[in-house]
């Protein structure tokens, strides 16, 4: 034991001379932090358990070596800890001893205390001891339930030793300083050091520089300072000036609010040069769109204190024209075909109306992209397209593209191997590139990938929804031909396991599932996916409904999972108009396409003003007890002022339909009326006459409608067919007596651009059923929007010889051609050109070819109200009381 004081003397000594340089090694010290740099000196733990525990008391002071050497700390061995305890004979512990230890071990800290175990419950309860005396001892006390928790309770215990030890290193504190325009926050949020954080120099440096990186700041600067806490870092701050005003001069082209509005930097914010970089780069590429290429800016700041007006100058430089777009290389075929492929143009004498000539730097690759596949349709399979050259001089800009184009092949053999599903015959009548081979085509790659599709998609609908069309190109340059093999794999068959729905809350599920062409259990079939998604579409009660196949996990089975975004289905509409046919009119509707959400249709539409006046409810049930059944019915009142007489009718329509396979439709409907005729001129025409008063009209019409357009609402694609007869008087009774029949067709091609090409064809024949003459108002007519625009409604007619009054006819025909181009796709607006061609004959004329015809155009909106046009047409053709030759013409609802 004195062995143990003569060295504590030493000891103090070494205390001492510390004392000293301690105001030196502060600064060190604190940079020295980390963990590594503590030693500390485990002692033996006092072991007080109610079982043979006493091994603890050796083995314990090894485990919280263990864990301190694995937090990071330097910790002296227990060998050595024994034998400084042997030498200096030390038989109990307490907080001089372990000072005392831990300086002759040249540790900074020493730990010791006991452990002791009371049932299950166990406890660690030390103190931590630093070794000069600077510190007060440090109590740690670790419970835990078990022995087996031991060591969970030495690695808790080491941890806060760490936490202890390293509390002095923290960060206690973040202060912003210097800031007057700017949130201290936008300092904060930028730092990576944190309150609570373990001071680290290299860390905080990094931090300084990202808050000077914010670009806000001439000059930021930190301070450290300590406190009990810990560490007081106190960022200063000194801001660029605050933008008091903006300036923009130098711009013709541009406004000077225009300018501003490109920028991010905004009057009231503080100056950045980073972003102020940035909105001259923005301000540049603007020109740059606008083909002032050479166009400079550049800024200035007048600085008044803390504030600044910030200038811009623009200089713009002479607007440049693309002056000529050359290709290079192309010899087989032609510079001007090729730069009709192309996006960008060169300048003519209209560019400063129409806008070409300018160049668009985005369309550049584009346009490289465009030659590289037109050669590629046209037999160059080897062709390179080079980036693009372009060059600013000063009368223009100058652009070329260099092209080598390779061999030219035709198309050679065509093959088919792997899984063949039917016959190669059959394969070879789902392709095209055969027959452009016996045709001595040239190769087209457009073709190629389209025939792989139609492979692809013919296996599909035998099951084998996984099938793959590969291929091969094997080129032969010496006679200018290209084979192609295609590689089938058709893989397993694949059943639909099940078919789940998500997305209708108010739709229910039967009127979606009715629409689908699988099934749980059904065979998979491209075709009928595709369908089941164009069925939906037609119902209009989704803004979305997309049918996804989702791998079911087994062996030849997929789900389809159908997601639907449900729209407004109810309308509710009025509105005060005019129409050509007319004059003014209110009008008011409200309709719900969806009842319940069961699909029921239901409306009521009334009309009020002009020459007609109308009142109409309906209701439909599209598929009755959800089979292919529909039936529906209408009761209206109708008004009609002719120039010769009034007609008020009273009546009602019942109606059904069954589908004819996937396409076609039979439809049968019953018509009841009663309608009066009254107010007849006096000089009307005889047929008008015989008419006056009060009849009965029943009759009935049978008919099939075909669909295969690709939309119910403006189709791009497909066609509308419809044929009808309808049956008057005779066994159904009623006043009066015929038949007609009128066919319908109409349809679409796809053309370039998102264009449409629509031909509309209409015929009609009456004739008597029984001695009474056909209605005057049940003969035919034309003229007005829905069959030869132009031409006022009705005056397309046949007229009585003696009065002059249109008496209409037995027979008729029009057609309306039509090029359909969008104007605000996102709108659902479109325009369209048009021709139209009919004529009306009488009973005892013949159906000749000199048709009255029409030219004009309009716009159409697919509009949330339904389907709207306004159209101008101008007559080329002379009619009785037409009045003036062009006519502008408005209509609400579905289109021919």
């Amino acid at each position: 034991m004195n062995k143990l004081i003569e060295r504590a003397v030493l000891a103090c000594a070494c205390l001492l001379m510390l004392t000293c340089v301690i105001g030196v090694g502060r600064a060190c010290a604190q940079d020295a932090g980390a963990v590594g740099t503590q030693k500390i000196l485990v002692l033996p733990f006092d072991v007080r358990a109610d079982q043979d525990l006493s091994y603890l008391k050796d083995s314990l002071p090894q485990l919280l070596n263990d864990r301190l050497k694995s937090l990071g700390f330097e910790a002296i061995s227990s060998d050595k800890m024994r034998s400084l305890i042997d030498r200096n004979n030390v038989e109990y512990l307490d907080v001089q001893t372990a000072r005392d230890l831990s300086l002759l071990a040249g540790a900074n800290y020493a730990v010791y205390g006991s452990f002791n175990q009371l049932g299950e419950t166990l406890s660690l309860d030390v103190r931590l001891v630093e070794a000069f005396g600077l510190k007060p001892p440090r109590p740690l006390f670790v419970v835990k339930e078990g022995i087996i928790n031991l060591s969970s309770a030495i690695d808790e215990l080491g941890d806060k030793i760490k936490v202890e030890l390293m509390r002095r290193e923290a960060i206690a504190d973040i202060r912003v300083e210097g800031n007057k325009f700017l949130e201290k926050d936008v300092v904060l949020m930028r730092l990576r050091s944190r309150k609570g954080d373990i001071y680290d120099p290299k860390a905080l440096n990094e931090d300084v520089k990202r808050v000077y990186g914010l670009g806000y700041f001439k000059d930021v600067r930190v301070d450290m300072d300590e406190s009990s806490d810990g560490v007081v870092l106190t960022f200063t701050v000194e801001e660029r000036p605050r933008i008091q005003a903006i300036s923009v001069l130098g711009t013709e082209e541009l406004d000077a609010d225009d300018v501003q509005e490109l920028m991010s930097t905004k009057i009231g914010a503080v100056l950045n040069p980073k972003m102020l970089s940035d909105d001259l780069g923005k301000i540049k590429e603007e020109y740059r769109k606008k083909g002032f290429y050479n166009a400079k800016v550049s800024y200035n700041l007048d600085e008044t204190g803390p504030q600044a007006r910030l200038n811009i100058t623009v200089d713009e430089g002479n607007k440049l024209y693309i002056e000529k777009i050359a290709i290079e290389g192309a010899e087989q075929i032609s510079e001007s075909e090729l730069k009709s492929e192309l996006a960008l143009d060169e300048r003519g004498i209209f560019s400063w109306i129409t806008g070409t000539g300018v160049l668009k730097e985005d369309l550049l690759t584009r346009d490289s992209a465009a030659i590289e596949a037109y050669y590629g349709n046209h037999g160059f399979i080897d062709v390179k397209v080079g980036q693009p050259d372009v060059r600013f001089e000063d009368d223009g800009i100058y652009i070329t593209f260099k092209v080598e184009e390779g061999t030219r092949y035709k198309v050679g053999e065509v093959t088919y191997d792997g899984d063949i599903l039917d016959s190669v015959d059959k394969l070879k009548k789902i392709t095209k590139l055969d027959d452009d081979s016996a045709e001595g085509e040239y190769f087209n790659r457009s073709v190629l990938h389209k025939d792989s599709q139609r492979l692809t998609e013919y296996y599909s609908n035998y099951g084998y929804a996984y099938a793959e069309a590969d291929y091969s190109l094997n080129p032969d340059k010496e006679k200018g031909l290209v084979g192609v093999a295609f590689h089938m794999k058709k893989r397993e068959k694949i059943y639909i396991r099940h078919v789940s729905i998500e997305g209708n809350s108010k739709t229910r599920d039967n009127v979606i599932r009715r629409e689908l062409r699988l099934a749980d259990g059904d065979l998979y079939s491209g075709y009928r996916l595709r369908r089941s998604g164009q069925r939906l579409g037609y119902l209009d009660y989704f803004d979305n409904a997309d049918i996804q196949p989702v791998p079911s996990g087994e062996p030849g089975l997929m789900d389809l999972k159908v997601k639907v975004k449900e729209k407004n289905t109810g309308r509710l509409s009025a509105g005060v108009g005019y129409s050509s046919a007319d004059g003014g009119f209110l009008t008011g509707s409200i309709e719900e396409r969806n009842l319940f959400g069961k699909g029921y249709y239901t409306g009521f539409t009334g009309t009020i003003g002009g020459s007609d006046s109308q009142y109409k409810i309906s209701f439909t049930n599209p598929h009755v007890y959800d089979s292919p059944w529909s039936a529906g019915g209408d009761l209206y009142l109708t008004r009609v002022d002719w120039d010769d007489y009034d007609r008020d009718t009273t009546g009602g329509r019942v109606r059904v339909g069954y589908p004819l396979g996937e396409y076609t439709t039979f439809v049968w409907n019953y018509r009841l009326e009663h309608y009066e005729v009254s107010d007849v001129s006096d000089d009307a025409a005889t047929q008008i006459k015989e008419v006056e008063g009060k009849h009965w009209l029943s009759s009935t019409t049978v008919g099939l409608k075909r669909r295969t357009t690709d939309k119910r609402f403006d189709p791009s694609r497909g066609s509308t067919s419809s044929l009808s007869v309808e049956y008057a008087g005779g066994v159904l009774l009623g006043d009066d007596e015929f038949i007609k029949v009128v066919a319908d067709h109409s349809q679409y091609y796809p053309l370039w651009w998102g264009t449409t090409f629509h031909i509309h064809g209409r015929a009609g024949y009456a004739f008597e059923n029984g001695s009474d003459e056909i209605p005057v108002f049940e003969r035919f007519y034309l003229g007005g929007i829905n069959s030869v625009r132009g031409y006022k409604s009705r005056r397309i007619s046949p007229v009585d010889p003696a009065t002059g009054d249109r008496i209409g006819g037995d027979k008729m025909a029009f057609v309306n051609v039509e090029y359909i181009f969008p104007l605000m796709e996102e709108l659902g607006l479109k325009g369209v050109v048009f021709f139209d061609a009919g004529e009306v004959w009488d009973d005892d004329e013949s159906m000749d070819l000199d048709w009255k015809k029409s030219i004009g155009g309009g716009i159409r909106w697919y509009s949330a109200f339904g389907p709207l046009r306004l159209e101008y047409g101008y007559a080329l053709d002379e009619v009785p009381d037409q009045g003036g030759k062009g006519k502008l013409e408005f209509s609400m609802g579905q289109f021919f």
